[in-house]
């Protein structure tokens, strides 16, 4: 009776301690608040203060279980293996999103642990129930199959912010393997190699023992156990989204806790179910013939997009003479707009000292989005004006920029700097997008060009040819639409073609690779522009575009440079430079509007005479918007914003959060189902 006594005095005292600190924390946060807010302070004590009981607890359990610790450690060692890797993976991952470390991410990270570990666990109480050498061969490639993925799941993760995706399939060849390993470095191989050998090394099982542990009483626990975890961890999850809602109120918390609870939800994910499952099946449950579903607009529906700035039905773009003979569009690897020193000042101003003059100088917009990710999407939202790309459409029946301006008689050129058979492109641009000359990097290797590395040709080839082409056009008073897209800023680590001696002070000492691979885009940008002046190529009809594929995937170096929370999430803005000695055309472009990759072909095909497609979703950006808004899409979610809201919408989700996600969703839906008929 004492012991039971002072066992609950015990936890009392316990309760008291990690109330004060907690409170002391607490009060350290919150202290500068003016009002105070009296419900967040009480609700962070009272989290913080149920994850130390949550610890202690488990401290607790461990400890009176003390003795049969080292035979389960002996008999488990590659489940406890693969639990100190996802541990790790979990600590990387909260750091890199930085997700609150209160209750329900400390049990999130709990049934993270169970659920990647069950697989491996389930293995070894076969093995230890059958102790043959089948069953040690199943056991064995779980083991290292669930251990290798949490290793690739953990880089994945670093580059992008989420787990594998179906899309990392969708474009693995043998070129892309290629790209990757030419751009790591040898230390990183040999790390990789050594973990792999570790891994396997630390595979080990014991001696089968005559006493065999109840085979069915142990399964039955470790469902039981496994159902209740998760269980609680969902349910405590709409506790917390609950008391977030009704106890603090305030929009901005509550917005913030619907993407902490995301991020939670991907704790808890098994990475080795995960990575089968985004490799055998496509799980965007928006994009694919499978999931058309034709959406006509109600009433509401057409209030609320129009309340968002969107036109339903399109108004006719009118028409006006053509501005400019010839339009390049330079399309940059993975070039967030804040990759430039005039928008962020971590980027050195010694980095991007043309790029800046070029903003300074010339027509652009500030506020110009990706409307997908990654290239091809993001080629498709800037070609097609259309924010979800899908290969079973048919693409010889779409409308794009390249088929627009080849039925005027203008030629359409497409320049890849990589390999024309990296993601087929050979057959599917051309197919897809229309352009009637598609140049890849066997086309350059024929033209003499060599150097090639990693994912193709770099930047300073690129712009050479593209420069020889241009001067042919020109001498044959050719019409066209050129772009060139290039590689060099391809993560996971940009290209610089400088010595250390070429490079500023300030460029190659910075920590980061990527402020070195902006500076060899701005160089080779410079020297590109150059010699367009000096061949004769800057003229009053043609047009220069400066912009990119598709913001860089938000992971790695990506989250130190860009800090505003905005600004790096899926969908983030990008570059948009109009250059050419004609600017007249363009003096309706308002520079702080927002507008997205879906608007660009559009003011194109505008500025060069020609009628712009019905089923383009995008706008005329040299024409009046009442609410200019940016729209893009990402993996079943739709990000829109304005100057009056900025929200996210999950597409599949069953009952929308607000009418204006309800909207938006038919919205984009419907004109979906409009290609596909």
């Amino acid at each position: 009776m004492g012991k039971e006594i002072n066992k609950k005095h015990g936890w009392l005292l316990f309760v008291l301690l990690a109330c004060i600190v907690e409170g002391v924390i607490a009060w350290q946060t919150f202290a500068g608040s003016d009002p105070f807010p009296v419900n967040e302070f009480c609700f962070q004590i009272f989290d913080h203060v149920l994850r130390e009981c949550l610890l202690a607890g488990i401290a607790c359990l461990l400890y009176y279980r003390r003795k049969r610790v080292p035979d389960r450690i002996l008999r488990y060692v590659p489940v406890i293996v693969v639990g100190v890797l996802y541990l790790a993976d979990s600590f990387f991952m909260i750091n890199q999103l930085s997700l609150d470390k209160g209750l329900q991410t400390t049990l999130s990270v709990l049934a993270g642990i169970n659920n990647n570990i069950f697989l491996v666990l389930l293995a070894a109480m076969c093995y230890h129930k059958y102790p043959n050498l089948l069953m040690k061969g199943v056991y064995f490639f779980v083991y290292v199959f669930s251990a290798l993925s949490i290793v690739f799941d953990a880089f994945y993760f670093w580059q992008t912010s989420m787990h594998v995706e179906s899309v990392l399939f969708q474009n693995l060849n043998i070129y892309a393997v290629k790209g990757i390993f030419a751009t790591m470095s040898n230390t990183l191989i040999a790390g990789i190699i050594i973990c792999v050998i570790v891994i396997l090394l630390l595979f080990y099982v014991p001696k089968p023992q005559r006493r065999k542990p109840n085979f069915a009483w142990s399964l039955l626990c470790v469902a039981m156990f496994t159902m209740a975890l998760n269980l609680t961890d969902r349910l405590l999850g709409y506790a917390g989204m609950y008391g977030v809602e009704n106890l603090i109120g305030m929009y901005v918390e509550v917005e913030n806790e619907k993407t902490r609870m995301n991020y939670r939800n991907m704790l808890s994910v098994p990475i080795n179910v995960n990575f089968v499952g985004k490799a055998m099946f496509d799980t965007d449950k928006i994009a694919g013939r499978q999931h058309v579903e034709q959406r006509e607009l109600t009433a509401k529906d057409k209030t609320r997009i129009t309340e968002l700035g969107i036109d339903y039905p399109k108004a006719k773009i009118a028409k006006i003479e053509p501005q400019y003979d010839r339009v390049v569009l330079l399309i940059l690897e993975s070039m967030h707009r804040d990759y430039i020193n005039y928008y962020n000042s971590n980027i050195p101003e010694e980095a991007t000292p043309f790029l800046n003059s070029l903003v300074i100088k010339y027509p652009h917009l500030n506020r110009y989005y990706s409307s997908a990710v990654p290239t091809t999407q993001g080629l498709n939202a800037t070609f097609r004006s259309h924010l979800i790309m899908d290969k079973d459409i048919p693409g010889k029946s779409t409308p794009s920029l390249f088929r627009s301006v080849q039925a005027a008689g203008m030629r359409g050129i497409f320049m890849n700097a990589s390999s024309q058979y990296y993601a087929n492109e050979l057959r599917e641009y051309p197919e897809q997008f229309g352009m009637s000359e598609y140049y890849a990097k066997e086309y350059l290797e024929k033209q003499g060009y060599t150097g090639a590395s990693g994912w193709g040709f770099h930047n300073d080839v690129m712009y050479a040819e593209t420069l020889k082409m241009l001067e042919r056009a020109k001498a044959k008073n050719d019409r066209l639409v050129m772009v060139t897209k290039t590689l060099d800023m391809h993560q996971p680590y940009p290209y610089t073609g400088l010595s250390w001696n070429e490079m500023p002070e300030n460029v190659r000492s910075n920590t980061n690779v990527t402020v070195r691979g902006v500076y060899w885009v701005d160089q080779t940008l410079q020297n590109f522009f150059k010699e367009a002046e000096k061949r004769g190529l800057m003229d009053d009809r043609t047009l220069f575009v400066i912009t990119s594929d598709h913001n860089p995937h938000s992971g790695g170096e990506y989250t130190k440079l860009v800090t505003k929370a905005d600004d790096k999430q899926s969908i983030a803005p990008i570059p948009l430079i109009f250059i050419s000695k004609k600017l007249a055309p363009l003096n309706a472009l308002a520079t702080n509007e927002y507008a997205s990759q879906i608007d660009l072909a559009p003011t194109l095909l505008y500025l060069l005479g020609l009628d712009v497609p019905e089923l383009f979703m995008g706008r005329n950006l040299l024409q009046h918007s009442d609410i200019p808004y940016a729209l893009g899409y990402f993996g079943g979610k739709a990000y829109y914003w304005s100057d009056e809201r900025h929200f996210v919408d999950q597409m599949d989700k069953p009952v929308p959060d607000s009418e204006y996600e309800d909207a938006l969703t038919n919205y984009i839906l419907h004109y979906y189902g409009l290609w596909h008929k």
